[in-house]
This record gives structure tokens, sequence and C-alpha cells, in this order.
């Protein structure tokens, strides 16, 4: 064997020239993207077709494969990163990153045997030096005590043959260390063991046999040469691994024991590769053993000559190598391309597929079943050569290979098993659990077992239901080019797409029907015959049963030339199911055109109808509208805040003397929150903005007059719903005020009216069919009327109290409008609302002096009681459907509620003051505002 050095400096060059492509390594999509220079330095790569699999996604990732050999170099860049782990039965220490070495006694020959085989599996893709097979796999690394021996070794000086003594010593020095590996790793439960190891050496004309498997003679004289190896390889068989094995370099017509065990001890034969070495012409290497008796569970894989095969140095760098031990793991870098595509895959599974869709070269007795080909691997099995029984375990993937012999399938498990290609095979097809996908053809006969589901749109030659049926991939045609049965409890899945296209079964022999056929899918529209079976040589039997979750439309069968299902309007009204009285408002004012909806509203009309039960109280509080409602309700609720505002500054204005005028601004902020009652939602209406206002006195009777100005932005959301308003507010208010001495105290009263403008829009977001959002813009005025009269009394010589009684009527005018955005618009005329109030409190007053200026503070507690259109109403329409008028309710205002205030004012000089004053209503309905202003006297 020979090996040759890359040079430190082509090192550092070819870092510089593939540092770029490795940055786009994990991006590269197409075939050609992933041959780098990295990939092109192992030419092993091509050989198998690795940037194939690659192509496809498969890079081992998630994967760990475990190796028995002569340990690896943990600090080596390509490796570090891919040890999960493992032990150095030499130094008693296990493998960690970075942690371990090769115990390699001719690493100064062969740069490190086991750190070589490691780089093949999975060295990283760096854009340095070469990479692995699976270069996003992990490793799980044994170091034995006996240095594999299969390689195309030179000879060595001592010629001298061994004493059978010392030959019976070796093995049996071998027998126990290379046990004690495998059982470690069997330990793991590992997917893929790889073993470029060997245990017959006939070099040299004067070695005596055993030289290759067959030599042994009989099971018996294997067990008893080495019967710890095959104990371990019955745990690693039992652990559910794949041994990887190389066949051995000494040109033998069969493989090496440890290959070849199964033809002694046939229990292992599942779970076993041998594989043989291809030189870089991909003839058989001269060294390598042949398939020979393992031929049945026998490939080829590149293991070189001449450089040989590029890979890790243990002493760093990389190195040339040679051997059948270098060809093994390309197959176990290729298993776990193939575990991580088909993660449920057994033992058996991986075996069968790197078998079977190896490229055949010739003579079986040589090359087994051919040149290992990962690019075809990945797309699963090609050949079924007994029963390929698998559990899918809930994933989801798809075999793409043509697949021929005379096997069956056998699919079981949750998850979904899809084949797209021309398969050929000839045993039976059994779908026992989760779905099987026909989406090329099948010649196998179909058997669909109770928990199992049979669909696609491809060709099948015949079918036996007693699961499921469920032609297509969601909507699509499964053709049964010969006999279809149904049988009793056996399901026929129908399902129309939004498009009205349906499944369809196609037979073309005959088709019996019995059990259950189900609607899904959808929408149904009403009045179309949907054809779904046609059988050419006619159809017998009936469906005993229809089932459905449609809660206002019913199926009747059709026959004729082909079976069809037509769907039609049934008796049930849509407000049989509605929740609430809004609900069912909306409800009533669908109804009447269900049975011929208008075009411009078929999407609502078809969800509503092929609606479940369940379903309908949801997609009727959608269609309702409520945010029109609450912002009457947002709106009207607040319309005591410009007189409460006025209220304040005029009790200001009363302590203004002579003819001082007073000019203030109030900055506000208020969050209210008006319950839902069931049939309403929840509204939070959020102000913010500010008033302008002044007022002087008028003549010498104490009487002042003011007017203030005011913006204001509401921002209203329903609760729990994509439903939002927003309204611009601007408002002109006029208001005056007097007091009259009585008594010990004073008669005041403030009284006032107000004009606002509101500029709303709207928007609310539907998940109706398609999601729709539906926006309105338009206009509301308000009108309002107010008065307070209070008694104030000195308490003390700083503070004082005043019982107090006020009204506001307040009169709402909303404006017409026309959503727009989906077919679910509404539309609304003018209307108009009302709400009064009147409220009873006390509020006190005391002033505190601070150094040269004062600090008044006041609080108040009060009972409101409102009256009038105290649950606010909006009466809409759908746009597009004439007569639809209902009327829908918001979250109602409260009647009575408690009131309370806070202020603090800090008069900072004569004529210039500024304070802090909350407000709070407490009842049904809450808010909170808040207000910051300053005032100043002329």
């Amino acid at each position: 064997m020979m090996s040759y050095k890359i040079s430190k400096t082509d090192l550092l060059l070819q870092a510089c020239l593939l540092s770029l492509a490795a940055l786009s390594a994990a991006q590269a999509a197409s075939v050609q993207d992933w041959k780098t220079m990295e990939y092109r330095r192992q030419p092993g790569l091509k050989m198998i077709r690795a940037a194939e699999a690659y192509a496809l996604g498969y890079t081992g990732k998630g994967v760990t494969v475990g190796y028995l050999d002569t340990g690896i170099a943990a600090s080596h860049p390509e490796l570090s990163s891919a040890i999960a782990g493992g032990f150095d039965f030499n130094a008693g220490t296990p493998y960690a990153p970075g942690s371990g070495i090769d115990q390699d006694p001719d690493a100064a020959k062969d740069g490190g045997h086991g750190s070589h085989v490691a780089g093949i599996i999975a060295a990283r893709r760096d854009g340095v030096g070469m990479h692995g097979v699976a270069f996003n796999s992990k490793l799980v690394a044994v170091a034995s005590q006996v240095p594999p021996q299969d390689e195309d070794d030179e000879d060595d000086d001592d010629d001298t043959p061994p004493t059978p003594e010392e030959r019976a010593e070796a093995i049996a020095f071998s027998d126990r260390s290379l046990s004690q590996g495998w059982n470690y790793l069997a330990g793991f439960k590992l997917p893929v063991i790889n073993s470029s190891l060997g245990v017959n050496d006939c070099n040299n004309a004067s070695d005596p046999p055993p030289c290759n498997v067959a030599d042994y003679g009989s099971a018996q004289a294997a067990l008893e040469t080495h019967p710890l190896t095959i104990e371990a390889f019955r745990n690693s068989t039992a652990a559910g691994s794949l041994m990887v094995v190389s066949t051995g370099n000494e040109s033998q017509p069969h493989p090496d024991l440890l290959a070849g065990a199964p033809y002694w001890f046939p229990e292992l034969k599942d779970n076993w590769l041998a594989v043989t070495a291809l030189n870089e012409d991909g003839n058989l290497a001269w060294y390598a053993n042949r398939c020979g008796v393992a031929s049945e569970w026998c490939l080829a894989a590149p293991g070189g000559n001449n450089p040989g095969i590029y890979s890790v140095d243990s002493k760093g760098g990389y190195t040339y190598l040679n051997g059948t031990s270098m060809a093994a793991p390309h197959v176990a870098g290729a298993a776990a391309l193939v575990k991580e595509a088909f993660p449920y895959f057994t033992a058996y599974h991986l075996q069968q597929t790197l078998l079977t869709t190896a490229t055949s070269m010739g003579d079986p007795e040589i090359y087994g079943w051919g040149l290992l080909n990962a690019g075809k691997a990945v797309r699963g099995p090609a050949q079924f050569t007994r029963l390929f029984d698998v559990d899918t375990l809930g994933f989801d993937s798809t075999f793409s290979n043509d697949i021929s012999g005379n096997g069956g399938l056998s699919k079981r498990g949750q998850g979904s098993l899809q084949l797209t290609g021309h398969n050929t095979y000839t045993g039976p097809t059994t779908v026992s659990g989760g779905r099987l996908a026909v989406n090329g053809t099948l010649a196998s006969a179909v058997t669909v077992e109770p928990g199992g589901t049979l669909g696609g749109s491809g060709v099948v030659s015949q079918v036996e239901n007693y699961g499921t049926l469920a032609p297509g991939n969601s909507v699509g045609t499964l053709t049964v080019s010969g006999d279809y049965t149904a049988h009793e409890g056996s399901v026929h899945e129908l399902e129309v797409g939004p498009a009205g296209a349906t499944d369809r079964l196609v037979v073309g022999g005959k088709a019996h029907l019995a059990g259950t056929l189900k609607l899904a899918g959808g929408p149904y529209r009403q009045n179309v015959p949907y054809s779904f079976l046609q059988a050419g040589q006619g159809v017998t039997g009936e469906f005993s049963h229809i089932t459905y979750s449609m809660a206002f439309l019913s199926p009747t069968l059709l026959h004729g030339h082909d079976l069809s299902l037509l769907i039609q309007r049934n008796d049930v009204p849509f407000a049989r199911f509605a929740a609430t009285a809004n609900q069912r408002a909306v409800a009533h004012a669908l109804d009447p055109a269900s049975a011929q909806p208008p075009a411009a509203m078929t999407e609502v009309y078809n969800t509503v109808l092929n609606a479940e039960a369940g379903q309908v109280a949801g997609y009727m509080e959608q269609l309702q509208g409520q945010v029109h409602a609450g912002a009457v309700s947002a709106l009207l609720g607040n319309g005591d805040l410009l007189p409460r505002t006025l209220v304040r500054q005029a009790g200001a204005a009363r302590r203004a003397t002579g003819q001082d005028t007073m000019l203030w601004v109030d900055v506000i902020q208020q969050r209210r929150d008006l319950d839902g009652d069931g049939n309403s939602r929840d509204v939070r209406h959020d102000v913010g903005g500010l008033f302008l206002g002044g007022d002087t006195a008028l003549g010498s009777q104490g009487w002042r007059l003011g007017a203030a100005l005011g913006y204001l932005e509401n921002r209203i959301k329903l609760d729990e719903r994509d439903q939002s308003a927003r309204s611009n507010s601007y408002s002109a208010a006029l208001y005056g005020t007097q007091s009259w001495q009585a008594g010990p105290g004073s008669l005041n009263l403030m009284a006032g009216g107000a004009y606002t403008r509101h500029s709303l829009d709207s928007r609310r977001q539907l998940e109706l069919g398609s999601p729709q959002t539906l926006k309105a813009d338009y206009r509301a005025r308000s009108v309002q009327a107010f008065a307070q009269l209070g008694y104030g009394m000195p308490v003390g010589e700083r503070s004082q109290i005043e019982p107090y009684a006020s009204v506001n009527w307040h009169q709402l005018r909303q404006g017409s409008f026309t959503e727009h955005g989906g077919q679910a618009a509404l539309r609304a005329d003018a209307q108009r609302q009302d709400l009064s109030t009147m409220t009873l409190g006390l509020r006190g007053k005391t002033t505190l002096e601070i150094k040269s200026a004062s600090l008044a503070l006041t609080a108040g507690l009060g009972w409101r009681h409102a009256m009038g259109d105290t649950t606010p109403e909006r009466r809409l329409a759908f746009a597009a459907l004439p007569g639809s008028d209902f009327r829908i309710s918001g979250a109602p205002i409260a009647k009575n509620a408690a009131v309370a205030e806070l202020g603090a004012e800090l008069l900072a000089s004569e004529r210039t003051s500024f304070g802090l004053n909350y407000q709070g209503q407490f009842g049904r309905n809450q808010d909170h505002a808040g207000s910051l202003f300053l005032k100043v006297k002329f």
C-alpha cells in the first residue's frame, strides 16, 4: 500500500480557493452546485453519485454512525465536531469532541487507519481538504486493541510465519478485543456500524487457512474459533444496527469471516452488508476479496488503488489510502443518508435499499449487487426481494424509484408513504396503517385493511378495500385497471375542491360497492352533480351510509353511466345553530337567499352552507359587523367627557374676579372598557386629545360666558375580534356660569351646549372562505345640552363641600356607509340615537399654602343614571343582498354607575395655575380619564 501527503502550503492555498464555496454550501440546490473542489478531491463521492443525494437535501443530519477501528484523531478540524462519543479501549478513556487519539500503530506509514475511515464517513464540509459522504452525521468511535489487517499492506521485513500457538493466541486476543468493541457499540442501538476490519490474512503462500469465510467448513468451526465475535454480532443484530463490513484485501474468492458471517449464521443476514472495493477505473481492485458466498448481501464501493481514497491523516492534513477498508465507510455514510431520508427504516430496510439501488456491474460472485449509488438510494428501494414490511412511525416519505421484484409491500403505522415510480413488483401490497399514495403505477394487487388508507393519482391493478379509499392527493383521480371491491365497513372518501373539481375513481373492470361514502373537503355547491366513480364493466352494490358534516346541505346519489352525487339545500334554518340574538339576526338576513345565493356572495354562502353545526355561530359572529354597533356604544358613552371638563373649568371661572378673562388648555387621555352582555362583545375604547377654552365676565350681574374647541382621537377595538374603528372628533362648545349667594354658601350653575363632528373609519378582518378585509369611511355628529347646579358650603377657612346635580342630553347621528373589500361587505343607512344621564354627587375642596404658592386638592363621589338608548344598535344589511336588513346591538351602557374624581391644582402665581385631574366611572362599564391642564387669567 502506498500513501501520498499534501503539504501545508497546498492546504492553505486550497482553503483560500474554497472559502467562498464553503460559505454557500448549505444553500446549494442543484447537483452541480454540490460538486465543489472539496467534493472533487475525494473522487469516491463522484463514483457513488453523492451529489444527487445532497441536492435532494440529505447530508446525514440527525444520524449517528458507529465504527470500530484504531480510534480517531479527535483534534482534527474535519472530525472534532463530528464526535458524539465513544471509547478508546487501549487508553481506557472516552472519546469526546477534541479529546482522543488514533491508536493505529502504523500511523506513521498509513496516516491513521481509524481517522481515515472516519473522514470518509463524516469529515465536515468546511471548504478545506475533502468531506465525508454524510458530512453532517455524527460518529461514535471505538478504538480496538487489535489494528485492522485487511488493507493491502506491504510485506513485513520478517517473513517468518507464526507458530500455531502464536497464531491461536493472536486469534483469541482478536476475538476478545473486537467483541468488546462491538458489544460497547451495541449499547448505543445505532442505526449503522462500520467495521473496516478482518480476521483472516493469507497474503503469503505459507499462511494456513482459513483465508476466507468459506474456508471454515462449518458454522461450528467458525463459532469455535471466534465465539465472542459471533456473540457480539448477535448482540449488534438485536440492537437493530446495520453492520457494514469490508470483505478484506487478500484477493480471495470470498469475503473475510466478518463480512461473510451470515453465510454460517443466517440470523445475521438482514443486518449485514459486505463491501468489496473498486479502483479508480471502476473495476474490482486487484487486492479486494470478492463477494463470493456473500453476494446476497454484498455490494461494491470505491476503495482506490492509485493513488487511493483521499481522507483525513491522523497527524494533520490529509492522505491517500486504499483497501476495502476505504470502501466500507462509503457505504456506511450512504446508509446515514438513507436513514435521514427514511428515519423509520430498520437495518433490513437500509440494507435492501442500498443493495437494490446499486448499479449492476455483472457477475454477483464478484460485485454482489453492484456499485453503491447513494443518489438513487435516498429515493427508496428499487426492488422487493421478499415482503418489505415497513412501519412509517408517523413520518411522511416517498419511494420514487421504479420498484421491481417478486416481493411485496406492507405499509403499517401512521404517516404517509408515496409511490411515484413505475412499480412492477409482483408480491401483494397491504395498507394496514396510515396512508399509501400511488402517484405512479403499481402492478401489485392492493389490500386496504381497517385503519389503512389508499390514495394518490396513479394507476393500480386491483383493490380490495376494507379500510379507506381516498383518491387523489387532495382532489384527484385514482385509476384501478382491474376490479375494485369495497367491503362492508370500508370507507370511500370523496373530496371536492374549491374550484368544483372532485375526486374520481376510474375502474377498468367491475366495481362492487359497500360500506360508507364519506364527504370531505369542499365547498360543495348546490344542484351540481359530482361524478366520482366510473366502472368500465359496471357497478354493483350500494353504499350503506353517506356521512357528511354539512349542516345545511344534503347529498343524493345519482346512478347512471357514472355514479354521481347531487348536493341540495335542506330545510335546516341558519338560525338554528346561532348562539346570540345578534347572530340570529344575521342568520335570518342570510337565509332567504340560501337556495339561490347572489353571485356576488358565492364564497360567503358556500362557506356557510358547508359549515358544520359547531361552526355556524362563529361564522355569524364574523358576519354581523359588530364593530359598527361597538362604535356607537363608544361614542355615546363618551359623551360626558366634554361636559365634565367644562364643569371643572367653570368652577375655576367662578373664582375669577371682576372682568378677568381666563384661558385654559386641558390635555386628556382616557381608557374606557365597555363590557359585553353575551350578545355583544366587549369594547375597548382609548381616547386622547385636548380642549382649548376661555371665559369672561358678562356684565356686572355675575354671569360669565365661555367657549371651547376640542379634538379627540378615539380608538375602538372589539375584544377577541380583529375588528376596530377610529374616529377623529372635532368639538365646539358654549357655556355659561352664575353663582348666587345663599345663606352660608353659594348656589352655582353651569349650563351649555356642544356640537361634535366625527370622521370614522372601520376595519374588520374575516376568515370566511378566503380572508377578507372590510373597510368603511363615514361621518357622524353629536349634539349635546348639559347643565349642573350645585351648592358650595365652606368648611373651615380653606375647605368647602358642594353637593350637586347634573344632566346631560346627547344625540348621536350616524351617517350612511358601504364597506368595501370583500363579499361580506355591509351597508348602513343614516340613523340617530339618544342618551341622557343624570348625576347626583358630592365633591370637596381644600387649599394648602406652600411657600409662595397654594395647592388646591379636590375629590368627589357620585351616582350616575343613564336613560334612553342604553343598548346602542346599528341597522345593517349586506351590500350585495337586497332586503337583507338586520339589527345588531353593541356593548350596553351602564344604567347606573358610581363616578369619582380627584384633582390637584397648583396656583403658581396670582394669574397662572396648572394641575392634574382624574375622573372615573365604575359599573357595568368602567372608564378612567386623566388630564393635565393649564389656566391663565388676563
